[in-house]
């Protein structure tokens, strides 16, 4: 009776060591793939409570913010630029090749993460701007989507 019950009780061992094992490297390792999508109106709401986490932050590029120069340290242009949403703007930088539809007033998704109230990239993506924005040369602040909804083209949609 005794060999068995230590049978018993070293396999519950072995097994809540195997599953805490398991668990631990998956907790681990997985933290530093999960990202928060947020908008940046969301972001700059409260940034202190998104430094340092990664993020994909979408927003528009405010017109001619755009600022590029040569490291020449590491044979990279390095872009400046302001991404805005619903009024609310954040400094985004990026290294690296950006894409041919990365212009004033395009929609843009950017990964990386908050430092210093400066959000630094390392991916970009971007959309043309739209055909059916209300006012093409209006305000940067006119610029906002909020969850699915773009309320500039829904202003536009409206008249």
């Amino acid at each position: 009776m005794q060999r068995q019950k230590r049978k018993v009780l070293s396999g519950l061992i072995t097994l809540t060591l195997l599953v805490g094992g398991v668990v631990y490297l998956f907790a681990s390792s997985a933290g530093e793939a999960f990202e928060y999508y947020k908008h940046v109106d969301e972001v700059m709401a409260n940034p202190s409570a998104w430094e340092h986490k990664h993020l994909q932050v979408h927003g528009f590029v405010v017109p001619g913010s755009i600022k590029k120069r040569m490291d020449k340290e590491h044979q990279q242009i390095e872009y400046k630029f302001m991404a805005v949403n619903c009024g609310k703007e954040i400094e985004v930088r990026y290294s690296g090749t950006v894409p041919d539809t990365f212009k004033d007033r395009a929609e843009v998704v950017v990964k990386g993460g908050l430092a210093n109230g400066r959000f630094d990239a390392n991916e970009i993506s971007a959309k043309c701007p739209s055909k059916y924005q209300a006012r093409p040369d209006g305000p940067a602040a006119t610029l906002c989507t909020k969850g699915d909804v773009n309320v500039e083209t829904a202003q536009a949609v409206a008249k």
